[in-house]
């Protein structure tokens, strides 16, 4: 039997009759490696992947070897079945042979176990078993549209369909940046009036904070496919005339808000210093996420230098992520 530690479901073509199911083995490999493996597999089209650290009965016995030099974690890539088998199978023997050369792992090894074809049926039963109700703050939960869970008194669900999007609460950067809403939300009783969600993804963050008392709330995104998914999960909580997403960038913004979040690379989060700035109304208070812990420093320097100041910070030790609350005085 397998245990399952995470799925993704990448978008939602045109459903074909079937898909292949491509098995890979990872030993030693980074997440690097994995991220990097995934998107050369959503190039060629595949549509979902997920990730178990145990085979299945009928591999276990094939994996003894691998398995008594490092811990084994396996892929399995989900394409429709219009993408030829063939082809399938030729991109991961590159990227298999090539994992050696570019991990930064020197014990790193990958590994074809299976590509099988799959019916539409069982396909719509696996991705949609990753995705369990999940608490992923002190009061929200992410809750898939397609259940109906008991939850505690004190919950607040939101039901995101998982989608190309990022942004599902399974992320840490995502969590920090809800545990800062809540705490923002406690400590004054409520939020502030206005938010701006800059690369607001599956809208998680903007949903967040309407319910969490934002009387204005913006979404922000470039990638069109991301404003698609927002705007079903705002559908999906009753939130479609509450919540307004935009397609762009931060140029599109021109009236003051009172606090921001920003969910970015440490690279993208320092080109948005200036019209972070500028968005935000004076006492106004920006949420910076999506950094790695070793980047935090330069970019808090960087916004301490345009006059932001320093207000609460959070770091994930396992993962090494890190996130910080700015204010403008």
């Amino acid at each position: 039997m397998q245990e399952e530690t995470g799925i993704s479901y990448v978008r939602a073509p045109d459903e074909p009759s079937g898909w292949i199911e491509a098995t890979i083995q990872f030993v030693n490999a980074d997440d690097e490696d994995i991220g990097s493996f995934v998107a050369d597999c959503i190039e060629l089209g595949a549509v979902g992947s997920r990730e178990t650290t145990l085979a299945t009965e009928l591999e276990v016995e094939e994996d003894k070897a691998c398995e008594s030099c490092g811990t084994p974690l396996h892929i399995q890539a989900y394409f429709p079945d219009s993408v030829g088998i063939q082809e399938i199978v030729d991109l991961l023997e590159r990227r298999t042979r090539a994992l050696k050369g570019t991990s930064r792992s020197p014990d790193a090894r990958a590994r074809i176990l299976r590509c099988r074809r799959i019916e539409q049926e069982e396909w719509a039963t696996r991705w949609k078993g990753g995705f369990p109700p999940e608490k992923v703050s002190a009061c929200f939960w992410v809750i898939p549209p397609w259940q109906t869970p008991s939850l505690p008194e004190d919950a607040v669900p939101m039901i995101l369909e998982p989608g190309q999007a990022f942004g599902t609460g399974k992320h840490q950067t995502t969590r920090h940046c809800l545990e800062f809403l809540e705490e923002i939300a406690q400590q004054q009783g409520g939020l502030p009036r206005s938010f701006l969600d800059i690369g607001c993804g599956s809208g998680i963050l903007s949903i967040a904070a309407r319910r969490l008392g934002a009387a204005r709330v913006v979404g922000l995104d470039i990638d069109p496919d991301a404003l698609t998914v927002a705007h079903r999960n705002l559908g999906l909580n009753r939130l479609s005339g509450e919540i307004l997403i935009v397609n762009g960038s931060m140029a599109c913004c021109r009236a003051g808000f009172d606090l921001i979040a920003a969910n970015l690379d440490a690279k993208t989060l320092q080109r948005h210093r200036e019209p972070l700035w500028k968005s935000l109304t004076q006492g106004g208070l920006a949420i910076l996420s999506g950094m790695l812990a070793e980047e935090a420093p330069g970019v808090l320097a960087s916004f301490k230098e345009a006059g932001f100041h320093l207000m609460a910070e959070k770091a994930d030790h396992e993962e090494g992520w890190a996130s910080v609350l700015l204010k403008k005085p």
